[in-house]
């Protein structure tokens, strides 16, 4: 597989005329080298692959990128080391990505490369790459997403009244834990009550109340892979609002799910869930973009937005996250992870969205 990510980048490398790649986002590293530390950098040319590593990751690199060449630096940095490494390639227009490279590193990089290679800027090459999911990655991602859907079935049998959101998140995190994941995805949201309408609320000292709704956003990463869930329950019966709003929403991510395909442009399936809400009289209250894609990282490119021009194509894995929101009151948002097919789309997630 990782010899396949590497072509595809030398197909993109050739029609920008590239000669060679310097990989200095460490998530786009571990992507075409399978290396798994915090700290290294890439270069790909037409024929070899080069990892940088120093001295604490040597034997690690060696054992993750096999099919790599490893360079072990000491005492210098990693730019001096990539040019050090350069200096003998001598390529003559050298691609770098300019969404991860500071201007002090560019200048150092320029210091560091001998005039006659020509230094351009890359952005989302391998991120585009990335959009598609080779089968192991679905199958990661899959796991990822079972482990969240047990996590849920699990916590949801133990919140009560009386306990603050962070009691909540912290159950949510042990059981990620537990069930098999690697760590949390992200930093687990729990929000209760009026602070159910922040969507990013970070949990407090709040205490769970009869009758509140609870927003739960959480994810497990499983062998660098994630998922993304969220689910929003009512703390006994729900009124009247909270089931209309609820529907709503809940009506929304169906259509939405319903509406995606191959072919089909991020904006328009946002668009779907977004004007179903506004006939509905909430259209207001949903601010944010309907979903992201997910890999890698959790937030792993665009995906769903009002101006998304991504065009889905299978392979791709995006989440699917209608809310509405209302201050002083609380908010509902329902969550799925959704693998694009090629003949539409295959919900991951399968935890249960009865209110």
């Amino acid at each position: 597989m990782l010899e396949r990510r590497i072509e595809r980048l030398r197909l993109k490398m050739a029609a920008g005329n590239l000669d060679a790649v310097l990989v200095s986002d460490i998530s786009n590293v571990f992507y075409l080298t399978g290396f798994t530390g915090s700290t290294a950098a890439a270069i790909v040319t037409e024929t070899a692959c080069w990892v940088l590593v120093d001295p604490r990751y040597s034997v690690q690199a060696r054992a993750e990128c096999a099919r790599c060449t490893v360079v072990e630096y000491s005492g210098k940095s990693t730019v001096a080391a990539v040019g050090e490494l350069l200096d003998d390639l001598k390529p003559r227009r050298l691609g770098y990505e300019a969404d991860h490279l500071t201007v002090s590193l560019y200048r150092l990089l320029r210091s560091r490369t001998d005039s006659t290679t020509a230094l351009r800027s890359t952005r989302g090459l391998v991120e585009a790459l990335r959009r598609v999911k080779d089968p192991g990655e679905i199958e990661l991602t899959r796991k990822a997403a079972g482990i969240a859907d047990s996590a849920f079935r699990c916590v949801i049998r133990e919140i009560r009244g009386g306990m603050s959101e962070k009691d909540v998140a912290l159950l949510v995190d042990s059981t990620l834990r537990k069930l098999g994941a690697d760590k949390e995805a992200f930093d687990t949201i729990a929000a209760s009550g009026p602070r159910a309408a922040c969507p990013h609320a970070s949990p407090t000292d709040a205490l769970l109340e009869p009758g509140s709704l609870l927003a739960l956003d959480f994810g497990a990463r499983y062998r660098h892979y994630n998922s993304d869930i969220t689910r929003t329950v009512c703390l006994g019966q729900p009124s009247a609002k909270q089931k209309e709003v609820y529907g709503i929403v809940l009506d929304a991510q169906i259509r939405a799910i319903d509406a995606i395909g191959p072919g089909k442009a991020g904006k328009d399936i946002d668009a779907v869930a977004r004007d179903f809400i506004t006939s509905k009289g909430y259209g207001d209250n949903f601010g944010h973009g309907l979903g992201h894609s997910l890999g890698i990282l959790v937030h792993d490119g665009p995906a769903l937005s009002r101006t998304s021009d991504v065009i889905l194509e299978p392979g791709m894995i995006v989440t699917v996250e209608p809310g509405i929101y209302i201050e002083g009151w609380g908010g509902v948002r329902i969550e799925d992870d959704v693998l694009v097919t090629e003949s539409g789309a295959e919900v991951l997630t399968h935890a249960g969205k009865e209110l």
